[in-house]
């Protein structure tokens, strides 16, 4: 058979004609734009702003003797075109870049045809004559980088439409060279991901007017106008690499809420940058990734077949990811952290000229087989990579402040570990990975520990390598991320028995005749299938203010009235030791939240769920305490589990009173309620300096014991805070503060085991 090759390459052409509205070019006048006509490229144009854009595609061929009889319009000039595969990285990273190079002969051309000169009847000079194809191009089009680039081979007969067609994108040229050659080197169109040209999120240029105090609200942009141009209209900023601050926005204005995301307010100072913060909240990968390539890296909407992806991860991972980028990063640094953290496999497809996405599992037995009939004599080939092993992953999560570094332990509040102990002493010591989840947020240990068991799967045996051949006729049988079941007779079992091994393809090189694949061994953890089902919190650190509802929605898709139907479960489970309290008695200290009717939810408590403590009395509030806040509340069915947990209403503040016997001392404060947070004894932080020191202190309370009234030498002491659970004491006519309330909702909760220690009123 006769074989044919061609390239095709889009090239950015105006559509417009040189002097003729909108376009304002011209060679006359007292101000021309130019001394001739333009060739309608960007390289040549007189008026960029009316430059208008149409795709005009350039196809080239290997000279034949045959070529005129395929019928096919094509400019002989190729001398060499290689395609080098690209690998998937399964659940590691981003892989390698396939890559192409086209190296092409340069020649005389006479500039007509399409994407070529327009206005070859008023120049002055024989294009034949004067320069060479490559040498013109060039400089018409100073950069192809970014542009599509096509290969297509087939046979004589064939159409080009039934031909082979892999798809790529330019990286970069050379030439003409003195050897009169031209050269193009294309990657695939991840390759646009890549931290030289693809940032997210995308450097800010704003810069603070003045200096902002610790306590500043406001703060003005520069340069002026700079808001309306980079800015939202609400979002988190970073200023400085120190704070991160939400901020809504006016022209240059923001209004700032300071110290937010694990951060500290602190002074600014005139020309700190101000750096918008990229944040995923809960979502879905597959919409991650879409945003990343197309906003950041802007890569075309037409590669990503996004409904494709999440019914994907709909049907296989079931969870949802959170991050938060304060500082631009390389967005390939953030798929290939997605990947490894979700377990995804991600990769260009050059013949569907589409990115596709899977999440990994395990190979079926049923799956397509490779063996000794289908496989090439002499192709076959298995290396073992014994470096890959892994016995132990360490994964830390819960980031705690955006602006540190990624890889510092300390910058996380939890770590899922796992071990294989038996392989350790089987390989004879342990083998480390340690794995920092930006993308894994506080309280997703079961996510943690789903990615160690995956990896674990996957590596506590390394995975073989193989490769072997196949004919180019049966390719139909064999595709790029794959999965199959290889035979072979060195694949045994211990009894010597001939098995399988289950592989995913991550390389396929083409030829004429043949293709070479490549593959590695699947070993996967088959985890329990209800483990897309049955939903896991772990709270596994002292935490403030929780509500289940938005935890929930940071690990786990949205629920549904389908997954009701489906089965769904979700239990949260406070750790032995953890403590759940709240900043402000106003706010309950573990909120329920709303869900779907019918949602199974099931709250085991190992630890505490405590109400913040209510404040002493003080002056100038007054000489009643202040009362105590509430644990636990809910509005929506929870089957509790309290069997040696602990559920506390927040106590109430002590009493006060006014010293009648030391005329030197106006008042006595009370003490702060037990809680978590405690209650303040009085006076209160702020309190005008002239009360204060006609005042004596009281003691804070704690998280078992309310604090101390005043106790002054002489006269009446203040009323000491109430324990958990407890109302203050009272004094006289002034009244300690209500006990807070152990569980508001208590028609809603189903003790299952029980009964625990609950202190405090329970109230619907």
């Amino acid at each position: 058979m006769k074989a044919l090759v061609f390239v095709e390459i889009d090239i950015d052409y105006c559509s417009l004609v040189y002097g003729t509205a909108p376009c304002m070019a011209t060679t006359e006048g007292e101000t021309p734009t130019g001394a001739a006509k333009c060739f309608n490229s960007i390289g040549t144009c007189q008026d960029r702003e009316n430059f208008a854009s149409s795709t005009v595609t350039l196809r080239f061929a290997q000279g034949t003797a045959y070529l005129a009889e395929s019928g096919i319009d094509a400019i002989a000039a190729i001398e060499d075109v290689s395609v080098t595969p690209g690998t998937i990285s399964l659940g590691e990273d981003l892989g390698t870049r396939s890559s192409l190079r086209v190296t092409m002969s340069d020649f005389p051309w006479s500039d007509t045809g399409p994407g070529f000169d327009k206005y070859l009847a008023d120049r002055a000079y024989d294009p034949f004559r004067q320069g060479t194809f490559w040498g013109k191009f060039r400089a018409r089009f100073p950069s192809l980088r970014g542009r599509p680039i096509r290969v297509i081979r087939g046979f004589l007969g064939q159409t080009l439409e039934e031909m082979e067609t892999r798809h790529f994108v330019i990286e970069s040229t050379d030439g003409p060279t003195s050897r009169a050659t031209f050269s193009i080197v294309a990657k695939d169109a991840l390759k646009l991901a890549s931290g030289d040209r693809a940032q997210a999120p995308r450097l800010s240029r704003g810069f603070l007017v003045g200096s902002l105090a610790v306590d500043g609200t406001t703060a003005t942009l520069s340069p002026a106008g700079i808001g309306d141009l980079e800015y939202p209209s609400s979002g988190y900023v970073a200023i400085g690499g120190k704070e991160i601050c939400a901020f809504t926005r006016s022209g240059d204005v923001l209004t700032l809420t300071r110290a937010q995301l694990g951060t500290e307010a602190s002074q600014h100072g005139s020309d700190d940058r101000v750096q918008i913060v990229l944040r995923y909240v809960g979502e879905d990968p597959a919409d991650i990734i879409s945003d990343l390539l197309q906003t950041y890296a802007n890569v075309p909407a037409g590669y990503i077949p996004l409904a494709t992806w999440q019914d994907e991860t709909a049907n296989y991972l079931k969870r949802v990811y959170t991050a938060t980028i304060a500082d631009p990063v390389a967005v390939g640094t953030l798929l290939s952290e997605l990947i490894e953290q979700a377990a995804l496999a991600l990769w260009w497809s050059d013949i569907d000229q589409q990115i596709r996405l899977q999440v990994l599992r395990g190979i079926p037995t049923t799956a397509a087989r490779f063996t000794m009939e289908n496989v090439l004599k002499g192709s076959f080939d298995s290396k073992e990579q014994p470096d890959r092993r892994i016995s132990q992953v360490w994964t830390y999560f819960g980031q705690r402040n955006p602006l540190e570094r990624v890889e510092d332990p300390d910058n996380y509040r939890s770590t899922a570990i796992t071990v294989d102990l038996a392989a350790e002493t089987d390989y004879g010591s342990p083998a480390i990975k340690k794995i920092f989840a930006r993308w894994i947020p506080a309280f997703g240990r079961t996510v943690a520990l789903r990615l160690n068991d995956i990896q674990l799967g996957r590596f506590v045996t390394p995975p073989r390598h193989f490769s072997w051949e196949v004919l180019r006729s049966e390719s139909d049988i064999v595709s790029l991320g794959g999965g199959y079941r290889l035979e072979w007779r060195t694949i045994q079992d211990a009894t010597g028995a001939p098995t399988d091994a289950p592989v995913q393809v991550t390389r396929i090189g083409v030829s004429v005749d043949k293709l070479r694949v490549e593959a590695e061994e699947m070993l996967f953890q088959q985890l329990d299938p209800e483990d897309l089902t049955n939903r896991t919190i772990t709270v596994d650190s002292n935490s403030l203010n929780l509500n289940l509802r938005s935890i929930h929605d940071t690990l786990y898709p949205a629920p549904t009235d389908a997954d009701v139907l489906a089965g769904v479960t979700l239990t949260c489970i406070i750790e032995s030791g953890v403590i759940v309290g709240s900043a402000l008695t106003a706010n309950p200290a573990f909120d329920v939240g709303s869900w779907p009717d019918d949602f199974p939810i099931t709250l085991v408590v190992n630890g505490r769920i405590q109400g913040r403590g209510g404040d002493g009395a003080y002056d100038p509030a007054g000489s009643d305490g202040l009362p105590g806040g509430t644990a636990l509340y809910t509005r929506f069915p929870v089957d509790l589990e309290v069997g040696s947990g602990e559920i506390f209403g927040g106590g109430g503040g002590g009493a006060g009173n006014v010293n009648v016997i030391d005329p030197a001392v106006d008042f006595v404060n009370g003490g702060g309620g037990a809680g978590s947070l405690p209650g303040n004894g009085g006076p209160q932080p702020g309190t005008n300096p002239v009360i204060v020191s006609k005042s004596t202190a009281a003691s804070n309370g704690t998280t078992e014991a309310g604090g101390l009234g005043s106790q002054p030498a002489s006269g009446p002491k203040g009323g000491t805070g109430g324990g958990p659970g407890l109302a203050g004491q009272s004094l006289g006519g002034s009244a300690g503060g209500a006990a807070g309330t152990a569980i508001d909702g208590d028609s809603y909760i189903t003790v299952t085991v029980g009964p625990g220690d609950i202190r405090g009123p329970q109230i619907n």
